[in-house]
């Protein structure tokens, strides 16, 4: 009769474990997918010039280090936002989020197409990234943004 029962509860910690590891798995794609959103609409944001919006997406220590070597803070990066009207689209490709409590790492490639009123014509660029979120007082914000690689479209 022993062996039944500590069989019957052997069953019962495996069906809880894996009630739990679920729960958790489910937990964490829904803030994957939420992060993932906030990626995306914060590029969303620096084509519409919403300043609002990017103000309260990156953090106050926020660093942009651009493909070229330049490295914008979070005040010099919106004010190039504001300045800039010649973002066409900034569309993403390839994401992938990786979840660390309460910090996430986004791996991804962003194609970028802007205005050159100089040239009188469109520049269109992709890039590989590292972007890092952190979530603060229940909010995800983005507190730093690497261009891993860049080329030019003909």
């Amino acid at each position: 009769m022993k062996i039944k029962s500590l069989a019957a509860i052997c069953m019962l910690f495996v069906f809880h474990v894996s009630t739990v590891f679920a729960q958790i798995a489910e937990a964490d794609s829904t803030v994957i997918k939420r992060v993932d959103e906030l990626n995306r609409k914060i590029d969303k944001a620096v084509v519409a010039k919403d300043i609002a919006t990017l103000e309260q997406s990156y953090g106050e220590d926020f660093i942009f280090t651009h493909g070229t070597g330049l490295i914008d803070s979070k005040k010099s990066w919106l004010e190039a936002v504001k300045k800039n009207a010649g973002y066409v689209s900034r569309e993403h490709d390839s994401i992938q989020v990786e979840l660390h409590k309460d910090i996430a790492l986004v791996f991804g490639k962003l194609t970028v197409t802007r205005i050159q009123p100089a040239k009188d014509g469109t520049l269109k660029y992709s890039l590989h990234y590292v972007r890092v979120f952190v979530l603060r007082k229940k909010k995800w914000e983005m507190i730093s943004h690497r261009t891993t690689s860049e080329w030019h479209h003909d």
